[in-house]
């Protein structure tokens, strides 16, 4: 009986073992599947980001020529949302504006970094190519020393995105005039985009970065005409600030002129006006012939403060829990002078960085 019973002991242990083995064997699959499971979907995340960033980039060329001097001048902006890297450059040669068979192509390393919403003028003209032959790479030059005028550039960026440009661009087909991408552009300079507030009497400050004001404000845009007609702006111009998820955009609608080139007129946006005893709406709209024209080639302020299209109420900034970058574009209707038809342009857009 005793010897039955020790035989009984040793296989209950046996099974126990046996128990405790399978469950280990359980635990130690879970961990494994777990991080098999955490590396798949960590590489669909890598995978996807990737891909959305490819699909983020974006360049809207402006324009492109041979000059007098033989050197290629090309200007492009990067209007989508991530910043790009450009490392590799095609150019090539054609006989005509066919542009049907090549006389000679070469390939060029560059490293170039361009934000989102920056614009990228005279490239080509600058030393920081170096041309790539079979097994070396040669020393930095421009794109100069050119015969021809009519050429293609290939601009391809780190993900693989590839962004062709003809030159001359744009393509000559009347539009107005039009000697650029985009009829009207915001003037690439410092005091471009600025603006003014209640509480603050000084002049204009630049609106790159700033608060969000929680006071009725006034933004102004230097905007240029690159083409040979007069422009007629209309009053449903907007300011666009987009920001955050897709579709968040705050909307500000164009305002009257001041009676003075500098602006200086509209200061001290008085606090007093905004107060809820005596608020006023912000200056109305007033079409040309009232001072809502901008010549041909040249740049004129556009003013922009109201939440509506009838001027009624002051707009604000949007508000953001912290540091928000967002970016600033101008929707403008115009007409060209003497002409009846009524045209939408949007312009290039700027990074403003808000820092409530």
């Amino acid at each position: 009986m005793i010897k039955l019973r020790s035989r009984k002991g040793v296989s209950g242990a046996i099974s126990a073992m046996f128990v405790i083995a399978i469950f280990f064997i359980i635990v130690v699959s879970l961990f494994v599947y777990t991080g098999m499971l955490n590396s798949y979907n960590q590489v669909v995340n890598e995978r996807s980001k990737m891909d959305w960033e490819r699909n983020s980039e974006h360049v809207t060329f402006i324009s492109a020529q041979v000059g007098a001097d033989g050197i290629l001048r090309v200007s492009f902006s990067n209007d989508g949302r991530v910043m790009l890297h450009l490392v590799q450059v095609w150019f090539t040669e054609f006989p005509d504006n066919s542009y049907d068979e090549s006389i000679w192509q070469m390939q060029y390393w560059i490293n170039k970094y361009v934000s989102p919403g920056e614009t990228v003028n005279d490239l080509g003209y600058y030393p920081e190519f170096k041309i790539i032959n079979s097994g070396s790479i040669g020393d930095l030059t421009s794109l100069s020393d050119l015969n021809s005028q009519y050429y293609k550039i290939k601009l391809v960026t780190e993900r693989g995105n590839a962004f062709v440009c003809q030159v001359p661009w744009p393509v000559s087909e009347g539009g107005g005039g039009a000697i650029g991408g985009y009829v009207l552009q915001i003037d690439n300079d410092y005091g471009n985009f600025q603006y003014a507030f209640g509480e603050n009497p000084a002049p204009y400050k630049s609106a790159f970065v700033k608060n969000p004001t929680v006071v009725p404000t006034m933004y102004r845009i230097l905007i240029k005409n690159i083409t040979e007609k007069d422009i007629i702006v209309l009053s449903n111009s907007t300011m666009l600030q987009m920001y955050g998820g897709v579709g968040a955009v705050q909307n500000w609608y164009i305002v009257k002129a001041p009676t003075d080139e500098s602006g200086e007129s509209y200061l001290p946006l008085d606090p007093t006006l905004w107060s809820k005893k005596n608020e006023r709406p912000p200056p109305r709209f007033d079409p040309y012939p009232n001072g809502q024209l901008i010549p041909a080639k040249a740049s004129k302020y556009l003013y922009f403060a109201a939440s509506s299209v009838r001027g009624d109420s002051w707009q604000l900034d949007p508000s953001a829990g912290g540091e928000g970058y967002v970016l600033v574009s101008c929707v403008l209707s115009f007409r060209y002078d003497g002409e009846t038809e009524v045209r939408n342009v949007p312009t290039p857009a700027i990074v403003q960085d808000l820092k409530p």
